[in-house]
């Protein structure tokens, strides 16, 4: 082995320590929502092998493009690249929306502000924003770390996460939603 591939040429080992590092925030997660649907290889390309992420071209072959990455680069993306499979392998099964005084900025309206409770366990965040022709919405899975704060720790290590500039929701808005700390696990 090699510096820049420490564990070899074959992904399923780094799918492993992508897995790994997922599990400590998502335990729910199966390593088959990592290896299913993975875009991303190792290649040898010209004389050097590569990190690479595979794409269909125009004709539908499919192709390995090299990624200006590191091993640890090539681990995060094999995680961070599938948070949609976790999302979508465990339903929300309720819900509370989070209530913000300023829902106005330039001209983008928050639609929806929405702290989630899934059925595998664990919690995320969904936001919604947009204007008359545009908009958009994004998802937060929230490190099961994070419930392990105290709350003014936890509100600290969120609002990092799920920044308030674009977003519109601040620190006052979380810490007068009638319910959230309780629906998050928190006492009163």
């Amino acid at each position: 082995m090699n510096e820049k591939f420490p564990y070899g040429y074959d992904v399923n080992a780094y799918i492993d320590k992508a897995f790994e590092q997922m599990k400590a925030d998502f335990p729910w997660a199966t390593r088959e929502m990592i290896a299913e649907h993975t875009c991303y290889g190792i290649a040898k390309v010209g004389d050097d092998y590569q990190y690479v992420a595979y794409w269909n071209n125009d004709e539908g072959k499919r192709e390995a493009y090299p990624q200006k990455t590191d091993c640890e680069g090539f681990i995060r993306s094999l995680a961070k690249g599938h948070e949609w499979e976790l999302e979508r392998a465990n339903p929300v099964k309720e819900y509370i929306d989070v209530p913000a005084k300023n829902t106005f900025s330039s001209d983008w309206y928050l639609e929806i502000y929405r702290i989630r409770k899934h059925e595998m366990g664990g919690y995320s965040a969904y936001v919604q924003a947009g204007n008359r022709s545009a908009g958009g919405s994004r998802t937060f899975f929230i490190p099961i770390s994070y419930l392990t704060l105290p709350w003014e720790g936890f509100l600290d290590k969120y609002l990092e996460l799920v920044s308030p500039g674009p977003f519109y929701v601040g620190r006052d808005d979380l810490e007068n939603c009638s319910g959230l700390k309780e629906f998050l696990g928190f006492s009163k």
